[in-house]
């Protein structure tokens, strides 16, 4: 593969058409290669064997992944560097894809050249961003040494687990942890207040703030902890390969999900990328990546795998948090949670 990045690699394409050496033109613009910033990990590695793989496959479009830690980390990257980026394509949660686009910093999505877009659900599918799974959240602890059956958030309070839990640092996950606690406690986005008095009740029993999946499950397989009070359902998939005595709750009374979605950043290779989200939003794209992550499909006519069923069955009450309005909030909890509960 050519070290030019795309923009290089374009204009010595035209220079070649420009000679009339429209052979070479022609075989430097067949090597198009798209950026996506996401996840590594089982997300990477998921996203190359049920997207980037096949795609390429199908279209003669390679991709690669530019690895982030958080998608908070990449907005404020992506702020930072405006203008002088040249991926085309960023995985993201609602909120920071939301403050990207109240800054500029995304390109306007064709909508109407997703041909898969009708099998989604509605507003899933605009000119800002498309969404690519729902991921459930809930309470991942070791059964050998945790001293009872956890099954409600509330447990989480229970004395016995004094200084076994970690927790999500404020931040972390879009502040997804304070927005269920705030629920739990008869508040909402807009008023956390009940929240984070519910969270200074658990507070004794947190021993350590993570401040990514990697972590979460480094911890718990090392013993370091034994309870994460705030996971998604695929880091439980990543620990049980280290043995069974891991669990997944889907606690009562509800379990947040949260979408994550893909948008295209400026600068695009607008007609390669929307290709791709239209191939990743198709039926069999979105059963192959939703079984590995074990997450739910985004695409209505997918199937969702009798693993996540085991652990989120059909029953289990769901809560899509507003995010749009916790990314306006976002940085004042986490300075919150910093001084009161961290």
């Amino acid at each position: 593969m050519s070290t030019f990045n795309r923009r290089d690699f374009m204009k010595l394409a035209a220079a070649c058409s420009a000679l009339g050496l429209a052979g070479a033109s022609s075989l430097m613009a067949q090597e198009k290669l798209l950026k996506v910033i996401a996840w590594g990990g089982a997300y990477g590695e998921a996203m190359r064997a049920n997207w980037m793989d096949p795609f390429a496959s199908q279209s003669g479009i390679a991709s690669e992944i530019q690895l982030q830690s958080s998608s908070m980390e990449t907005l404020a990257a992506l702020r930072a560097n405006k203008g002088r980026m040249d991926d085309d394509l960023w995985l993201s949660a609602i909120s920071p894809a939301t403050l990207a686009m109240r800054d500029g910093l995304l390109e306007t999505i064709p909508v109407d050249k997703l041909a898969n877009a009708a099998q989604l659900p509605a507003n899933m599918a605009n000119e800002n961003f498309v969404g690519v799974w729902n991921l459930p959240y809930g309470i991942i602890y070791n059964a050998e040494t945790t001293p009872f059956e956890i099954k409600e958030w509330t447990d989480l309070k229970d004395e016995r687990l004094k200084g076994k839990i970690g927790a999500p640092y404020g931040a972390n996950y879009n502040g997804l942890f304070i927005a269920l606690l705030a629920a739990l406690a008869g508040g909402d986005e807009k008023n956390v207040d009940p929240g984070f008095e519910l969270a200074k009740a658990m507070k004794p029993n947190f021993s350590i703030f993570t401040t990514s999946d990697a972590e979460q499950v480094r911890l718990l397989s090392s013993g370091e902890i034994d309870v994460i009070a705030f996971a998604p359902v695929a880091n439980y998939f990543s620990l049980r390969k280290a043995g069974p005595q891991f669990r997944f709750v889907s606690p009562k009374p509800f379990i947040p999900v949260s979408i994550n979605n893909i948008v295209m950043l400026k600068g695009a290779d607008v007609e390669a990328a929307t290709r791709f989200i239209d191939f990743a939003i198709s039926k069999d794209a979105q059963e192959g990546i939703a079984k590995e992550l074990g997450c739910l499909p985004i695409n209505t006519q997918a199937a969702v795998s009798p693993e996540l069923r085991e652990v989120v069955p059909a029953d289990t009450q769901f809560r899509y948090m507003d995010e749009p309005a916790i990314s306006t909030q976002l940085s004042a909890w986490n300075d919150r949670w910093q001084q009161e509960i961290q």
